[in-house]
């Protein structure tokens, strides 16, 4: 899981990445909302569902200025079994457009391969 702002992404390619600019990636407008590692995740203004997709950060990309407003809400998803004690440390941050998104996004970014630990996920805006 990334959660660094885009750091591996800014450091190593030397551009201006992180997540709520705003940016023009093979010649479509968007915002950045998930680092990726050695990609950025953005969301298209032209998608009318909204996924977040993966895009080179030098590949046809202009960077602009950060946004006003995000696509997606932003939401806090707290793991059942990461240490329901200390939510800062089982908590995941995810960009989605409804609850039950988040938690799936949430899903795919935790160890936990057993689909019914999702049940037990608790969702906050964040």
């Amino acid at each position: 899981m990334t959660g660094h702002n885009c750091a591996y992404v800014r450091q190593h390619y030397e551009v201006p990445a992180e997540v709520g600019r705003r940016v023009i990636a093979n010649g479509e407008p968007g915002v950045i909302l998930a680092d990726r590692g050695q990609y950025i995740g953005v969301v298209l203004d032209s998608d009318p569902k909204k996924r977040i997709r993966n895009y080179h950060p030098t590949w046809e990309m202009h960077y602009g200025e950060m946004a006003d407003k995000l696509p997606l809400k932003s939401w806090r998803v707290l793991v059942r079994g990461w240490g329901w004690w200390d939510p800062d440390k089982c908590t995941i941050s995810v960009y989605a457009a409804t609850a039950s998104q988040a938690k799936y996004r949430a899903y795919n970014q935790c160890e936990m391969h057993d689909i019914e630990c999702m049940f037990g996920f608790l969702v906050r805006r964040a």
